[in-house]
């Protein structure tokens, strides 16, 4: 007879040690996210409860409720468990019918248990009378103990009068729930590390608005649609709040600044009008902070000299580069498990105008001087006629 999964456990980690008012307002806003993703997924369900450090799920999808649920920022990890009580014969007995559809064959095993509450038995006790009881009853496995490193195992988790069996984990995402931090405006750029710059910063907690700075006429006209594809895959991890992605028209200043001469000095020019657009965004969505995937020494943009350089664009907002210290590796291996990874690798080329030896230590004072020459008021320009795609409609917001 198969086991019967009814429930699912939720395990969240960071709101566990947060104060008594803080971790049940933001448990509550974890919970709230769990029942949109699951009615937008069409999983039903009967009931979502909370315990101290737990939230459980009950539903007749258990499977596809824990793919769903473990994508919510805040969710650590997942498990579709057994339900029985507490009573040490009924573990013993749900905990023979789980391994035997779980366990295979010839393989080592072992059984983990952890109480909370008053009980007749330690944890101990739990799993030594299931371990010994597998063992027994199913001799044809030919099963091995191993407590160390065990190749299969099943977990028990006792409740005050309930009992929680599981033999699978799924990873969760982690992090915060979404809400719990303001807005952000993150920059996205078709390529592989401005998408996870912005999970990054949404893993935190906060609610992105996506900009775009359309570098046409020195880009491919396919950019935008690449640039789409990746903010709704980001947007799709964000439940109850309205996500955006601003379209920015960007040729016009880039053209400004090519006037000056100074082709060394293209990127770091366009990277200092792109804080400044991004700031402008910022003011309209009333954020708090502008995302960028820059990395150190990752492109010529990115040594530390110019990038204090491209800050200096921007004085009273900050400009947040969570990739700044990570490796190529370490992103690519990220970009896979979000989705953006195939968007990045099909990327045309979105700028033509990068010099063939571009500035690797441009000088502030230079730079603000040839500024002063530019007409930036084009900048104002190109805010006003940024085109806006609506990516998710939230219930609430800032």
């Amino acid at each position: 007879m198969e086991p019967e999964y009814s429930t699912v456990l939720l395990r969240f980690g960071e709101i566990g040690i947060k104060s008594n008012q803080t971790r049940k307002r933001m448990t509550a806003m974890l919970v709230k996210h769990i029942r949109s993703t699951l009615r937008e997924n069409k999983v039903s369900f009967d009931s979502i409860r909370q315990e101290w450090g737990r939230i459980f799920i009950e539903t007749p999808d258990v499977e596809k409720a824990s793919l769903v649920a473990s994508r919510v920022f805040g969710v650590v990890s997942t498990s579709p468990v057994v339900v029985t009580t507490s009573e040490l014969d009924s573990i013993t007995s749900a905990g023979i019918k789980l391994a035997r559809s779980e366990f295979k064959k010839g393989l080592t095993f072992a059984v983990h248990a952890r109480r909370f509450g008053n009980h007749q038995y330690s944890s101990q006790d739990v799993g030594a009378q299931l371990g010994g009881a597998i063992f027994d009853d199913l001799s044809e496995y030919n099963l091995e103990v191993d407590l160390s490193n065990p190749e299969q195992e099943i977990y028990v988790e006792v409740r005050k009068e309930a009992a929680y069996l599981f033999a699978k984990t799924i990873k969760g995402v982690g992090g915060m729930p979404t809400g719990t931090q303001g807005k952000v405006v993150c920059t996205l750029s078709t390529g592989l590390d401005s998408p996870m710059a912005a999970y990054k910063i949404m893993k935190r907690g906060c609610i992105p608005t996506f900009v775009y700075f359309d570098n046409l006429p020195h880009s491919d006209e396919s950019c935008i649609e690449l640039v789409k594809k990746q903010a709704q895959t980001l947007a799709d991890y964000i439940h109850n709040y309205k996500v955006k992605l601003y379209l920015v028209p960007h040729g016009p200043d880039l053209d400004e600044a090519m006037a000056q001469g100074e082709t060394k000095l293209t990127c770091v020019f366009c990277k200092r009008n792109m804080m400044r657009l991004a700031r402008g965004v910022a003011e309209k969505e009333d954020a708090e902070a502008i995302v960028t995937g820059e990395i150190i020494g990752e492109q010529a943009s990115q040594t530390t000299r110019n990038l204090r350089v491209i800050d200096d664009a921007v004085r009273d907002l900050p400009i947040l580069r969570p990739l700044a210290g990570d490796d190529k590796v370490d992103i690519t291996a990220l970009a896979r498990e979000v989705g953006t990874y195939d968007y990045a690798t099909d990327a045309p080329s979105c700028c033509t105008l990068a010099p063939k030896y571009p500035s690797i230590g441009a000088d502030l004072e230079k730079v603000r001087q040839l500024e002063a020459q530019m007409d930036l008021s084009v900048l104002d320009n190109e805010l006003n006629m940024s085109k806006v795609v609506i990516l998710r409609t939230g219930k609430e917001g800032r």
